[in-house]
């Protein structure tokens, strides 16, 4: 009997400690946003035990478990909180989002955006989330750029295709012809289509040939020649407008025409004065040896020959002269800027310029003879006619030495560029004509 009683006082007090331990408060973990708070409760669900712990949950908040399971075995529970934004995309409005994405970038994606390279997005990707911060992001966009027969693929963030064009540079006249308008908004994978026109000045340079009047000299012994005037060739300049589409000449018209330089003839005395017997026999004892052909006034001591001795009578050929610019520097007939031969100073061409700049009248210059073939006659606009009987070392390409009376003169000319044309003789045409 006393043992039945016992057992029975023994069952009463595990029912009761059971009972009061299910009374007892136990502790539960609550991360809300990153921050840890410890809580006891004697609540068996998620919802019960946020609200004993005061804390509220918004619609945009995300809590695991759900509000309405029960609590977890682990016992803690997570709240991810909505962060308020304002999010721009684009050149769209802006709007105010709530979002529990923890960086700019995750927005983003959360939104359907894959940032790429180049594009603008402010803040950086990497930047965390903050309560009321502005996410501003634009992208690049591709174009296909078309200016007449050129064809670019450009990349810009411009609104509009006037801003795309400026962005790249491309200036726009009010003739100028842009599809679509300049005011059309931008998308990826437009062709923007430029069609450029301009009004462009163009002016053509024609030289007038110049008459050869021989005059009879009685001065001057039968058979010689001497060069009176040196002839000029006139200069007409014609003026054109020109319309130029998309690079390619559409309309030219001419416009005005002017004469820079007016002609001027060649004189050259002719010889008629008989000499006597005994002028003639002093004449032939003074007349020079040295050189290869008694008629030329070149020297053998030539470094390189001429083939044709240049005449004053030589006829030009006007309308084949090849115009050209080039780089104009002066030198002298000084010993030191020329070739020497006892004490006589020579072109390279073995013309003798010991007291002379000229010949025939004609200024001499160095050129380099594979542009301007040695002999050949040059006009030079400002100075007139020239004639390239001396080459230099460093007269390559388009570049011509004239030469001066004085070691000042050169140094005064310097170096700048001119306007010259290469005025063959009528024969070389006509050769060239019959090969």
């Amino acid at each position: 009997m006393m043992i039945r009683r016992f057992v029975l006082s023994v069952g009463v007090i595990v029912v009761a400690v059971f009972a009061y331990m299910m009374m007892q408060p136990e502790k539960i973990t609550i991360i809300d946003n990153g921050v840890k708070i410890e809580h006891d409760t004697q609540a068996d669900s998620v919802i019960e035990v946020l609200a004993e712990a005061g804390i509220t949950i918004d619609e945009a908040d995300y809590v695991t478990p759900a509000l309405s399971a029960d609590i977890p075995p682990e016992r803690v529970i997570h709240i991810e909180r909505a962060q308020t934004v304002s999010l721009q995309i684009g050149y769209g409005q802006m709007e105010t989002i709530d979002t529990r994405e923890r960086t700019v970038g995750d927005v983003l994606l959360r939104y359907g955006v894959s940032v790429r390279e180049g594009d603008d997005v402010y803040p950086s990707v990497r930047t965390p989330i903050t309560s009321g911060m502005t996410i501003r992001y634009q992208p690049v966009v591709a174009l296909d750029l078309i200016i007449g027969d050129d064809a670019t693929k450009v990349y810009t963030m411009a609104s509009t295709v006037e801003e795309a064009l400026r962005e790249a540079r491309i200036e726009i006249s009010d003739k100028d012809t842009v599809v679509p308008a300049l005011t059309a908004e931008v998308r990826d994978g437009m062709t923007i289509t430029v069609n450029m026109s301009r009004d462009v000045v163009q002016y053509e340079n024609r030289l007038i040939p110049f008459e050869i009047i021989e005059e009879e000299d009685a001065t001057l012994a039968a058979g010689t020649t001497e060069v009176s005037q040196v002839g000029v060739p006139g200069l007409e300049r014609t003026r054109y407008a020109l319309t130029v589409e998309n690079g390619t000449i559409t309309n030219r018209t001419e416009t005005d025409v002017e004469m820079v330089q007016t002609v001027r003839p060649q004189i050259i005395k002719v010889g008629t004065k008989v000499a006597t017997e005994r002028e003639a026999e002093f004449e032939a004892a003074e007349a020079p040896t040295e050189t290869v052909d008694s008629t030329s006034p070149f020297r053998e001591e030539a470094e390189i020959k001429i083939e044709e001795t240049p005449r004053a009578d030589d006829v030009l050929d006007f309308t084949s002269a090849k115009q050209l610019l080039v780089e104009a520097t002066a030198y002298t007939n000084n010993a030191e800027d020329t070739v020497t031969y006892d004490g006589r100073v020579l072109t390279r061409s073995g013309y003798d310029v010991t007291d002379t700049i000229l010949y025939e009248g004609m200024r001499i210059i160095a050129v380099d003879p594979a542009v301007i073939p040695l002999g050949t006659r040059v006009y030079i606009e400002g100075f007139g006619m020239a004639i390239a009987l001396d080459t230099g070392s460093a007269i390559k390409g388009n570049i011509i030495d004239i030469m001066m009376d004085t070691k000042e003169e050169a140094v005064t000319f310097g170096r700048k560029p001119l306007t010259i044309w290469v005025i063959p003789k009528q024969e070389e045409k006509e050769g060239t004509d019959n090969a």
